[in-house]
């Protein structure tokens, strides 16, 4: 059985744990062994039919239209969903997998179904009709395109 001291220092450099406060106390709780390979162990179960946890954005400007570049998952096209709403566009993307077994010798039936979403609201830099949006997908990246609705104005100088 381990002394008193021990138990509250896990190495020499730690302090002693009357002289942390809350937050370094439930962070020393969390990184503790075996909660923290249990922590671990409860992550890895919600990786997998999405291994990037984000949709990356880029956006750039030509002459006459706004580009903007989503870097996504790898899916098919039918799981993915665009919604426009006044200046506001949202790209869902939902990946549903079921998976049936039967096993005959042990007379069992496992059925399994797994959800997984990601969604982004992306602000556009002026209302645009559904109409006036292009969209091309192809290897994880879809390109949005609107055109250009601002115009430049000249500053006239005034030094006379």
């Amino acid at each position: 059985m381990r002394k008193k001291n021990e138990l509250n220092r896990n190495n020499e450099n730690e302090q002693p744990l009357e002289q942390l406060d809350f937050f370094q106390i439930v962070d020393h709780f969390f990184r503790s062994e075996p909660l923290k390979q249990f922590m671990n162990e409860f992550d890895s179960m919600f990786e997998g039919a999405f291994p990037h946890k984000a949709i990356h954005v880029n956006t750039f400007e030509t002459d006459n239209k706004c580009v903007i570049d989503l870097k996504i998952p790898p899916v098919k096209k039918e799981q993915i969903k665009l919604e426009l709403y006044d200046q506001y566009l949202t790209i869902s993307i939902t990946n549903r997998e079921e998976i049936k077994e039967y096993n005959e010798h042990a007379s069992t039936f496992r059925n399994y179904t797994s959800l997984d979403s990601l969604s982004k609201t992306i602000l556009l830099p002026y209302p645009v009709k559904e109409h006036e949006i292009k969209t091309t997908y192809k290897n994880g990246s879809l390109l949005v395109t609107i055109p250009k609705k601002t115009k430049q104005i000249l500053i006239e100088d005034d030094t006379k």
